[in-house]
């Protein structure tokens, strides 16, 4: 679809070589979930040489691991750049936390680690209830349930940067009187 708010995240590091780079760069900081390996943080490693790199590993976006990424963000400083690596679901809400502490979205580079396959887990936003359903395996267009009214919802194409997640709407919404 042309008309779409999906995020269109690489699978490899070339992202990080469009990041608003030059002298004004002091750090870059990978935060990465377990999908990421060792390769991988090697790879950009010799991508951002000589500036220095820290690394967080966020396994629990939904809990403890944002507390780390909260440590963290406190000693950021302008210069800072960063690159968020792992699930759409990870890169998602890694992203909306560092964009609500004031990171710029030209300052972040986003590599997804799961596009083998269009069934992912998703978080899914009910327009409806305004729960947001958690790891859900869905593809976009499908239809799956909704935690808070239970309503069967769509997901549609439509990704809310706010919510990390993507809209659903009721798969009978045209058809209520």
């Amino acid at each position: 679809m042309k008309a779409t708010s999906v995020p269109r995240w690489g699978s490899d590091y070339s992202a990080v070589d469009n990041l608003a780079a030059g002298s004004a760069v002091t750090r870059y900081v990978l935060i990465s979930d377990s999908s990421v390996g060792p390769p991988a943080i090697l790879e950009l490693i010799e991508r951002v040489a000589p500036i220095p790199l820290r690394t967080l590993r966020v396994d629990d976006v939904d809990g403890s691991g944002l507390g780390m990424l909260d440590e963290l963000l406190s000693d950021a400083r302008i210069g800072w750049r960063f690159v968020v690596a792992g699930s759409e679901q990870t890169v998602g809400t890694v992203r909306t936390r560092l964009i609500s502490a004031g990171a710029l979205p030209a300052e972040i580079a986003a590599v997804i680690s799961d596009h083998t396959t269009d069934i992912r887990v998703r978080d899914v936003f009910c327009a409806h209830c305004h729960t947001t359903s958690r790891l859900v395996p869905v593809a976009i267009g499908d239809r799956t349930q909704c935690a808070g009214c239970s309503a069967e919802l769509t997901v549609y194409y439509h990704f809310s940067r706010r919510h990390s997640a993507y809209l659903g709407y009721r798969a009978d919404a045209e058809e209520l009187p």
